[in-house]
Order: structure tokens, then C-alpha cells, then sequence
């Protein structure tokens, strides 16, 4: 490595450019705000390893998986017990040879001399930037998993094995909830009932959710639903005429309903980061688990752990180094061979998310087993067996949803239905001809999404 190409503007600039991009990037007002700058602190750590103390005691697992599956991060298997130091986060960015002859061309023309800086150091922004949107992606798979991937992203991809760690934060199974009724998105979906399910659990363990993170489209999904209507007609002492009529309501409005209704603050997670492929190509990722909605008790829920760089304490000669924040070490050298300019930047660090014990979780694109059932003698297996007399059967029927919802149908005309206060009386007239064979009828009780299939298979008159 040499020296940058423009040493004189590098060694008068370098230092004032990182501290500008550095305020930037943590000015909440002029920056959109990353989760990982408000909701973790900072802490420095002299060992990353898995093993040390400073992580051991949020960490739970640690795994060795593939990196050729796709999210969710919980459906990677397993490959080993994972050890060593974590990996670290790097970017490089180059300036060709005619970058540079552009620039040398401009100092030739008598540019001045900020003019000339802004281009020397237009690379370096992108630099601080991209490190701190790797630790957001991390940050969101982290929180709305419980688990994070950490995969060695510096520059140099010749050790990339296709392999990374996985983390795993020990969110209790106890503490995850899916949809009662339906998937939220469904006419029959209960969103407000499913909330009711953290917000209950957390009064049982003596915690308090204080915030909930979900994403736009849960959201919204939540927003359409009949029972966010009217939350929020109620809310806003609206005369309800009509639940038919009732307009779905503002975001604004129902966000204020919903703090209204369970205490606490509901933040909307749309967050789309482009990340570089090593084919220059970019996709776009969103990290947060779409249908995940979690619940905190504080805004603050864990630490961006950093430790000091191999670089940091052992500095390449000609390469000109500066700190962005606490953590982030950026430097500037050239290439001859062809020629080039480089700005990298590294960092040592990952999320940890404290506290799994007062974190709840919702599932809300799955439903629970059992949102419907019926039960009921002489009833096994989707069969009702009845004598080949006529008959009247009951059966009880258990649903988490409203059972105004729900539909019954017979496809034969011997056997009719009544249904009555959770009771639905499967009535069949005898089988009566002479030598009649058995015969079966087909029931159907549906919500729209739930169904039952019942078969109702009559004896023959023989």
C-alpha cells in the first residue's frame, strides 16, 4: 500500500471531514434515525470472543450455519458450536485511474481547493454510512428474531467459507404468540385479541410492554381489520351507525387509539437497505422479519458491543487512519499496478439484545391450532356416525372469533342443521327404504378461513 494520492489535502482535511459525517449521521433531525442508534448503547469490550463474559450472558447459542438459505435466520440449520472472535465489518470503495486524472485535472485548472476535497473525499460518507446500515440489518434481524447472523463482511472476500454465526438472544418460547383466529390481512382476523395475548402474558410475569415495533404492512393489515374500526370510532366518541359503514381509520388516528387502548407506543418499522453483492449489483433487503411484532419494556433493549480493531493497534505505514465515533475506523491509501485511490472503513462490533425475558413476540402471518373445533358423541376423525333412524345430534362447537361468523352447510337434503348458542344440531331422517344402502352427507362449518369437514355417515337399512 502507498500513500493517498493527495496527501496534502488528506492530511489538512481527513480528520474535519470524519468529524462533519460522524455529527451528521448521529444528528437525529437531519438523519433518518436507525434503530440502533436510539434503542442501544454503547459498550467496549476488550474480547469478542463467543465465549467472554461481556456477551455470555445474553447469548444462549451460538451455531455455525450455512449462508445459502434465506430468512427467516430460525430456519438455517445448524452446522457446529460456533467459536473464535466475531467478524468484522468492512467496505472499500475505489477511485479508478481516470477518477483520479479527473481530479489531478481540476487541481491543474486552479479549482479551489474545497472543490478539489469534496471529490477526494466523496467515497468516505459512503464509507461511515455503510458500515452503520450493516449494523442495522443486524440490529433488526437481532430484535425481531431473537437471533442475528454474523458473517465476515470486510473487504477481502478470498476467506468467505459461505458460512457465518449464528446468535441466539434465548427469547422464550413462552413468551411467542401466533394469530388466535386467522392471519392478520384476513376478514376474520382478531389483530386487537392477539396484541391482548403479549400485553396479558406480560401482566402475568410483572413486566410492562412500554413500546411495540411491527412493520407497515402488518400494520395496515391491522388498521383494515373490523375490530380496529371500530377501536378507533370509539376512541374518537364517533355515533356508530353501522359497522358496515365504518371507514378505515387514520394512521395517525389509530396509532392514538391503539396507545390509548393498551398503554403503550406502537412504531411503524419500514426500513429498505440496497447491499452490495460481489458482483457489484445491489439488492434490496429488508431485515426485520415482516410478520414479527414485538413487544419491549423500554426503548433502550441491549448494547452495541465493539472491540478495537488488529488495524487500529497496528497501523499499516503510508495508510492515513481517523475514527468516525467510537468504533468505525476509516483510512485512505493508493495502488499503483493500475493506479487507484481507496477508501475503507472497518469495525469490530455486533448488536446484543438484553432482556429476553420482558420481550414478547407475535407472529401475526400464523394462526394457532384450535381456532376452531367441534366436538361432540359419535364424532371421531371428521366422521359422525348415526343409526339409519332418524336422529338429532349435538355438537359443540369452539371458536376464538366471533361465532356470529360463522357458516353451516349440508350438501344432502336428509340432513339438516340448526345451530343455537355454540350448539349445532346435525338433524337426519331415518334411512328408511328397503335395503337402502349407507349414505353420507357432507357438512361444512367455516369462518372464511377456518373450516371444519364433517362427514356424516348414516348406517343402511339392511
Amino acid at each position: 500500500m502507498n500513500t493517498s494520492l493527495f496527501t496534502e489535502i488528506v492530511e489538512k482535511y481527513f480528520r474535519l471531514v470524519i468529524g462533519k459525517i460522524t455529527e451528521k449521521f448521529n444528528d437525529k433531525k437531519n438523519e433518518p434515525v436507525l434503530l440502533h442508534k436510539t434503542m442501544l448503547t454503547e459498550e467496549y469490550s476488550a474480547d469478542l470472543n463467543w465465549g467472554s463474559t461481556e456477551l455470555n450472558h445474553s447469548i444462549v447459542a451460538a451455531d455455525v450455519v450455512s449462508l445459502d438459505s434465506s430468512l427467516p435466520l430460525k430456519k438455517r440449520g445448524k452446522i457446529s458450536n460456533a467459536s473464535g472472535t466475531i467478524a468484522k465489518i468492512g467496505v472499500k470503495f475505489r477511485k479508478s485511474e481516470k477518477q483520479i486524472t479527473d481530479i489531478n485535472v481540476m487541481i491543474a485548472r486552479g479549482a479551489d481547493e474545497a472543490t478539489v476535497a469534496s471529490k477526494v473525499f466523496d467515497d468516505t460518507p459512503k464509507v461511515v454510512k455503510s458500515i452503520d446500515v450493516r449494523k442495522e440489518i443486524m440490529f433488526q434481524q437481532a430484535l425481531s428474531t431473537g437471533l442475528v447472523l454474523v458473517t465476515d463482511a470486510s473487504d477481502d472476500d478470498s476467506t468467505n467459507d459461505g458460512t457465518g454465526v449464528r446468535a441466539d438472544f434465548g427469547y422464550k418460547s413462552e413468551n411467542k404468540f401466533k394469530a388466535l383466529v386467522a392471519p392478520w390481512g384476513k376478514k376474520v382476523a382478531r389483530p386487537l385479541d392477539d396484541l391482548r395475548q403479549m400485553f396479558d402474558k406480560a401482566n402475568e410475569d410483572s413486566n410492562t410492554i412500554a413500546h411495540v415495533y411491527l412493520t407497515k404492512k402488518y400494520f395496515n393489515a391491522m388498521r383494515n381489520s373490523m375490530q380496529s374500526k371500530l377501536l378507533t370510532a370509539t376512541f374518537e366518541n364517533q355515533v356508530i351507525t353501522s359497522l358496515s359503514l365504518l371507514p378505515v381509520p387514520s394512521r395517525k388516528a389509530f396509532l392514538e387509539a391503539l396507545e390509548d387502548e393498551f398503554g403503550a407506543t406502537f412504531h411503524i418499522v419500514d426500513s429498505v437497505f440496497k447491499v452490495e453483492n460481489p458482483d457489484g449489483t445491489t439488492t434490496p433487503v429488508r431485515p426485520w422479519e415482516e410478520a414479527n411484532v414485538i413487544g419491549v419494556p423500554a426503548e433502550i433493549v441491549g448494547r452495541l458491543v465493539y472491540g478495537t480493531l488488529a488495524e487500529e493497534t497496528n497501523p499499516v505505514s503510508n495508510v492515513a487512519y481517523q475514527k468516525s465515533g467510537s468504533h468505525i475506523l476509516v483510512s485512505k491509501y493508493s495502488k499503483t499496478d493500475p493506479l487507484e485511490e481507496f477508501t475503507a472503513g472497518q469495525a469490530l462490533c455486533m448488536p446484543v439484545i438484553d432482556g429476553a425475558d420482558g420481550i414478547y413476540m407475535l407472529t401475526a402471518d400464523e394462526c394457532t391450532d384450535g381456532a376452531l373445533v367441534v366436538t361432540g358423541e359419535g364424532l371421531s376423525d371428521g366422521t359422525l356416525s348415526v343409526a339409519k333412524t332418524a336422529s338429532s345430534n349435538a355438537l359443540s362447537i369452539a371458536y376464538k372469533g366471533d361465532l356470529d361468523e360463522l357458516a353451516f352447510e349440508s350438501d344432502s337434503d336428509w340432513c339438516t342443521l340448526k345451530y343455537k348458542d355454540g350448539v349445532l344440531t346435525v338433524k337426519v331422517a331415518a334411512n328408511s327404504a328397503t335395503s337402502a344402502p349407507a349414505r353420507t352427507a357432507n357438512v361444512t362449518i367455516t369462518d372464511g378461513y377456518n373450516t371444519v369437514a364433517i362427514e356424516v355417515s348414516q348406517a343402511a337399512n339392511s
